[in-house]
Protein backbone atom coordinates (compact mmCIF):
# COMPACT_ATOMS: atom_id res chain seq x y z
CA UNK A 1 0.00 0.00 0.00
CA UNK A 2 1.07 3.72 -0.39
CA UNK A 3 0.18 6.37 1.67
CA UNK A 4 1.36 10.16 1.40
CA UNK A 5 2.26 11.95 4.19
CA UNK A 6 2.91 15.27 4.37
CA UNK A 7 3.54 15.03 0.03
CA UNK A 8 5.95 12.31 0.50
CA UNK A 9 4.83 8.61 -0.61
CA UNK A 10 5.52 5.71 1.17
CA UNK A 11 5.02 2.01 0.21
CA UNK A 12 3.62 0.26 3.37
CA UNK A 13 3.02 -3.25 3.65
CA UNK A 14 -0.05 -3.84 5.96
CA UNK A 15 -2.83 -6.24 6.78
CA UNK A 16 -5.18 -3.31 7.44
CA UNK A 17 -5.25 -0.79 4.64
CA UNK A 18 -8.04 0.92 5.81
CA UNK A 19 -6.87 1.48 9.25
CA UNK A 20 -3.12 3.09 8.06
CA UNK A 21 -4.98 5.54 5.66
CA UNK A 22 -6.68 6.89 8.90
CA UNK A 23 -3.10 6.89 10.49
CA UNK A 24 -2.21 9.01 7.56
CA UNK A 25 -4.61 11.06 7.54
CA UNK A 26 -4.45 11.78 11.04
CA UNK A 27 -0.84 12.62 10.77
CA UNK A 28 -1.65 15.21 7.70
CA UNK A 29 -4.09 16.49 9.80
CA UNK A 30 -1.49 17.49 12.28
CA UNK A 31 1.13 19.05 10.24
CA UNK A 32 -1.54 21.22 8.37
CA UNK A 33 -2.44 22.47 11.74
CA UNK A 34 1.06 23.28 12.37
CA UNK A 35 1.69 24.47 8.85
CA UNK A 36 -1.63 27.28 9.97
CA UNK A 37 -0.17 28.02 13.25
CA UNK A 38 3.65 28.33 11.74
CA UNK A 39 2.95 29.41 7.99
CA UNK A 40 6.49 30.97 7.76
CA UNK A 41 7.58 27.04 8.86
CA UNK A 42 9.00 24.59 6.23
CA UNK A 43 6.98 21.14 5.88
CA UNK A 44 9.47 19.29 7.69
CA UNK A 45 9.61 21.54 10.79
CA UNK A 46 5.71 21.39 11.12
CA UNK A 47 6.00 17.82 10.67
CA UNK A 48 8.50 17.72 13.35
CA UNK A 49 6.45 19.92 15.90
CA UNK A 50 3.60 18.11 15.02
CA UNK A 51 5.48 14.67 15.86
CA UNK A 52 6.29 16.37 19.25
CA UNK A 53 2.54 17.53 19.93
CA UNK A 54 1.70 13.62 19.04
CA UNK A 55 4.35 12.29 21.48
CA UNK A 56 3.05 14.74 24.28
CA UNK A 57 -0.15 13.56 23.83
CA UNK A 58 0.96 10.26 23.99
CA UNK A 59 2.85 10.44 27.29
CA UNK A 60 -0.06 12.68 28.75
CA UNK A 61 -2.56 9.51 28.08
CA UNK A 62 -0.04 7.04 29.24
CA UNK A 63 0.75 8.53 32.51
CA UNK A 64 -3.51 8.95 33.55
CA UNK A 65 -3.88 5.33 31.76
CA UNK A 66 -1.15 4.34 34.84
CA UNK A 67 -3.21 6.25 37.23
CA UNK A 68 -6.21 4.56 36.56
CA UNK A 69 -4.61 1.05 36.90
CA UNK A 70 -3.25 2.12 40.32
CA UNK A 71 -6.28 3.23 41.63
CA UNK A 72 -8.02 -0.29 40.22
CA UNK A 73 -5.24 -2.21 41.74
CA UNK A 74 -5.97 0.07 45.29
CA UNK A 75 -9.27 -0.54 44.94
CA UNK A 76 -8.76 -4.66 44.03
CA UNK A 77 -6.71 -4.47 47.21
CA UNK A 78 -9.18 -2.85 49.70
CA UNK A 79 -12.47 -5.18 48.10
CA UNK A 80 -9.88 -8.74 49.17
CA UNK A 81 -8.37 -7.22 52.37
CA UNK A 82 -11.78 -6.51 53.28
CA UNK A 83 -13.50 -8.83 55.63
CA UNK A 84 -17.19 -7.81 55.18
CA UNK A 85 -18.31 -8.01 51.28
CA UNK A 86 -20.21 -4.53 50.89
CA UNK A 87 -22.68 -4.95 47.38
CA UNK A 88 -23.36 -1.95 45.58
CA UNK A 89 -25.14 -1.27 42.82
CA UNK A 90 -23.51 -1.30 39.53
CA UNK A 91 -24.73 1.55 37.37
CA UNK A 92 -25.55 1.64 34.03
CA UNK A 93 -26.53 4.57 32.36
CA UNK A 94 -26.69 3.41 29.18
CA UNK A 95 -28.32 0.43 30.09
CA UNK A 96 -31.99 -0.30 28.39
CA UNK A 97 -34.87 -0.71 31.07
CA UNK A 98 -36.69 -2.01 28.27
CA UNK A 99 -36.22 -2.09 24.36
CA UNK A 100 -36.94 0.86 22.17
CA UNK A 101 -40.03 0.93 20.15
CA UNK A 102 -41.70 -2.12 22.30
Amino acid sequence: MTINIAGQEFRISSEDGEYLGELAGGVNKRIKQMQAQYPDQSTSRCALLAMLNMQDELNTLKAERDRVDSKINELRTLREASETKVQAPVKRPFERKKPVGV
